[in-house]
């Protein structure tokens, strides 16, 4: 049986569009399928390291208030939290790829990224969904 691919375009950066994108992601590795994730425009700044980038996961659209009681029923539900679940996708092999336009928009360098996080444009993606068995879109 010939190996099944996923690529996920991630190009909003809400909190449950990038939590669901990390969950296929590692559930699709789980099952053995190799995965490319294309993040756009101003969500590249999830894949960035240190500071910059744990402020922006932790926001994720979510104001004040809001974000706390996300944050405190997660764990008390016992649910993994982003940071987490992002380290865990690239542990297992998840390919994470941002476009250089979307480094401009959002103000982020190629050095700002975490490491194995590749640049790639349009056509990277286009031939990624192409040998794809299921492309998903957040």
């Amino acid at each position: 049986m010939e190996k099944q691919k996923l690529t996920i375009l991630q190009a909003d950066n809400t909190m449950d569009k990038f939590y669901h994108a990390l969950v296929m992601a590692t559930e699709a590795r789980t099952l053995g399928w190799d995965v490319n994730v294309f993040v756009t425009s101003q969500a590249v700044v999830l894949l960035a390291k240190g500071e910059k980038g744990s402020k922006a996961r932790s926001k994720l659209s979510i104001g004040g208030l809001a974000r706390f009681f996300v944050q405190r029923q997660m764990k008390k539900l016992g649910i993994t939290n982003i940071d987490t679940l992002l380290k865990r996708a690239m542990d297992v092999g998840v390919q994470f790829f941002v476009d250089e336009a979307g480094l401009r928009i959002a103000k982020v360098s190629k050095e700002d990224l975490m490491e194995n996080v590749k640049l790639s444009g349009g056509i990277s993606f286009l031939l990624s969904a192409k040998e794809s068995d299921v492309v998903v879109t957040l």
